[in-house]
């Protein structure tokens, strides 16, 4: 009698922790997942297939909804068409055999092109050849896209600033090209000579840059002789005389150290100027 009662209280305990076990299963699981709608049924779940990337993917969602596929953004800047012919601008100048060789040379860039749509060289000189064909909307656009693609160089910069600063006689683009030109190689001593140009003789509205241009060549380039001569004419050129006689020293003793082709007539000059203070 006794073993009966324990085995009916066994099977109700037993009974009881189903229970519990049952409850924390149903009730306190879900709650990891995110809540569902408060007029959501069962009934209401569909299946809707969308075409993604083009591939297929089954999505289950409850109510009314509509898929959509979303492009991924991308940000590779668009080739240009590098099979469109030369057109040779009336203002360039060129003869027959001269344009014939501008052909040849833009054929052989095509193949390169064709062969290998990242060749970095070859749109360079292809833009450089529509250039000198005059077409300087084509080279802009070649160059423009060059300096998208890549965006850490410093050469196509400078040709772009060269086209708008000479041919375009666009002054603000030729001026942002060469600071651009500077920022990626703070070493392209072009760039800042020819800053100090735009600024001395045609961007007259930045013509007080001009001193702050050279001197921030000479700052990041303290051995280019021609930023200090160009410094000292400039200062020489205002009447400033003490500080164009400083710069000549500084560019005779940097002239005085080179062994290149011209370094004493190029001495010999600016020693002859800065005696005429």
């Amino acid at each position: 009698m006794e073993n009966k009662k324990n085995r009916i209280i066994g099977i109700a305990l037993l009974i009881i922790l189903l229970g519990v076990v049952y409850f924390f299963t149903r009730v306190r699981a879900p709650s990891s997942r995110a809540p569902y709608s408060s007029n959501a049924t069962s009934s209401d779940a569909t299946t809707t297939t969308a075409d993604i990337a083009g591939g297929t993917l089954g999505i289950t969602a409850t109510g009314g909804y509509t898929i959509k596929e979303i492009q991924a953004e991308n940000n590779v800047p668009k080739a240009p068409d590098y099979n469109v012919p030369l057109a040779f601008g009336a203002y360039a100048g060129l003869n027959e055999a001269q344009k014939s060789a501008l052909q040849a040379k833009a054929a052989n860039l095509r193949a390169q092109l064709a062969e290998n749509p990242s060749n970095y060289t070859a749109w360079l000189a292809l833009g450089s050849t529509f250039k000198m064909a005059g077409d300087y909307a084509q080279a802009e656009k070649i160059w423009k896209y060059v300096s998208l693609q890549w965006p850490t160089d410093d050469v196509v910069l400078g040709n772009l600033g060269d086209l708008y600063m000479n041919f375009i006689k666009d002054y603000p683009k030729a001026d942002a090209s060469y600071l651009r030109a500077i920022q990626n190689n703070p070493r392209q001593t072009n760039a800042y000579r020819n800053l100090f140009m735009l600024y001395s003789n045609l961007y007259t509205t930045h013509a007080s840059a001009a001193e702050d241009i050279l001197k921030k060549g000479i700052q990041n380039n303290p051995e280019a002789l021609d930023l200090y001569v160009l410094l000292a004419r400039h200062y020489r050129n205002l009447g400033r005389t003490t500080e164009a006689r400083a710069e000549y020293d500084m560019a005779i003793v940097i002239a005085k150290g080179q062994t290149n082709a011209g370094a004493a007539d190029i001495l010999a000059d600016i020693t002859a100027e800065q005696a005429a203070l």
